[in-house]
């Protein structure tokens, strides 16, 4: 399971929620926004680039560009005329909603990726970066995209195509970025085309053949986060304050590494999940594989911990003293003391606290090799308990 993830198709996240999610269960998060593209992002995502390193800047390297843009060539002579027919921008047409027709599985541009030109009737084209820092297209396929009619040009490095051709090619292009740098393609648009396996499926997709497709497209990845979301209660998810989330990110970067590696061993399990089409039947086969097999080791964390005296309660780490393990010690020093209180009170302070200081290491122990003690530590910081916690 790669720990850096690529975001795809847009340019700009779209769904806050999503990124908090996603700031819990990768590495970093990769984009491909060019250097002069303009500033649309939210709040969120500017702080998170000021104040993380979750955010990465990236772009498509020269190699890439060109196993996309040869792959897209060869589909040129297979059937222009249908190619024209479904992408040409030759004449101006009116879009309306978010510009599905029959055969349509993508997506309209958002308003941060898309551009209206002419007069009415109006033509909506999502604009695609040529050339320079933060190309997403090579400039041969440019031309070859203009030479046919299924491209325009605009202004600076700037080329607009059909916001269906558009949304094939950049889940195509974040296909082979991902392959090439060892990414895991995501997106907040589950309506979008799966950009796993796109390079291989693009006659398919340009056709609009139809080809049966996993219901998940990245299955580790949506099974640490129905783990999250076990734990966590989604729909409190908005109140977590950003805050919070960057402090819980920084302090258990080794706890997410562990449970990635937990995830990773569940290989074979998440490999049969993948296959699966309908998206009901994978979220249940994900629910109940969370229930075998990792759920039961987070409750032996909980009764682990238990067992040793320690719990959260209100913020606060609670200490219960097993008395028969501890008697020796606390009760020979108030007998040492002649039953004076205020020196028993001491003596017994300096006999606990290496008791004390043993029940808190063998804690720290048992919870730094257990896999799942990342989602142990989202259940305490995080939740809806904690929320109210931290109100009270």
């Amino acid at each position: 399971m790669p720990s850096l993830a690529l975001y795809y198709p847009w340019t700009h996240v779209q769904n806050d929620n999503w990124l908090k999610l996603a700031l819990l269960t990768w590495d970093r998060l990769a984009r491909m926004r060019p250097p002069g593209a303009e500033d649309r992002d939210g709040d969120l995502v500017r702080r998170l680039r000021a104040e993380t390193d979750f955010l990465v800047e990236t772009a498509p390297s020269a190699a890439v560009l060109d196993v996309v843009a040869e792959s897209f060539g060869e589909i040129f002579d297979v059937d222009p005329g249908r190619l024209l027919d479904r992408f040409g921008l030759d004449e101006p047409r009116t879009f309306h909603g978010d510009l599905r027709g029959p055969g349509w599985r993508g997506y309209a541009p958002p308003i941060t990726q898309h551009v209206v030109t002419g007069p009415p009737p109006v033509e909506v084209l999502t604009a695609v970066p040529v050339d320079g820092p933060g190309a997403k297209m090579t400039s041969t396929l440019r031309d070859g995209l203009l030479g046919i009619g299924l491209a325009v040009p605009m202004d600076g490095p700037w080329v607009g195509l059909d916001p269906k051709l558009a949304s094939i090619y950049l889940a195509v292009l974040a296909d082979a970025m991902s392959r090439r740098e060892a990414l895991s393609p995501v997106t907040d648009d589950p309506r979008m085309h799966h950009a796993t396996g796109a390079l291989d499926r693009l006659v398919s997709l340009v056709f609009d053949e139809h080809v049966p497709l996993p219901a998940v497209e990245n299955v580790s990845g949506a099974y640490l986060q129905i783990a999250l979301e076990t734990v966590l209660e989604p729909s409190h998810v908005d109140r977590v304050p950003v805050e919070k989330l960057i402090r819980f990110r920084e302090t258990h970067r080794a706890g997410l590494a562990a449970f990635q590696a937990h995830v990773a061993s569940l290989g074979p399990e998440l490999q049969a999940v993948a296959a699966v089409e309908n998206l009901e039947v994978a979220a249940a086969h994900l629910r109940a594989l969370y229930e075998t097999r990792t759920r039961p080791q987070l409750d032996e964390l909980r009764k682990a911990l238990r067992g040793m005296g320690i719990e959260a309660s209100a913020g606060t780490l609670v200490q219960k003293i097993d008395l028969n393990v501890a008697a020796g010690t606390v009760l020979g020093s108030v007998a040492a003391a002649g039953g004076q209180l205020a020196v028993a009170g001491a003596a017994v302070a300096v006999t606990l606290v290496p008791y004390l200081a043993g029940k808190a290491k063998a804690r720290r122990q048992q919870v730094t090799k257990s896999p799942v003690a990342y989602l142990l530590a989202a259940d305490r910081k995080l939740t809806g308990r904690a929320l109210l916690r931290r109100d009270r």
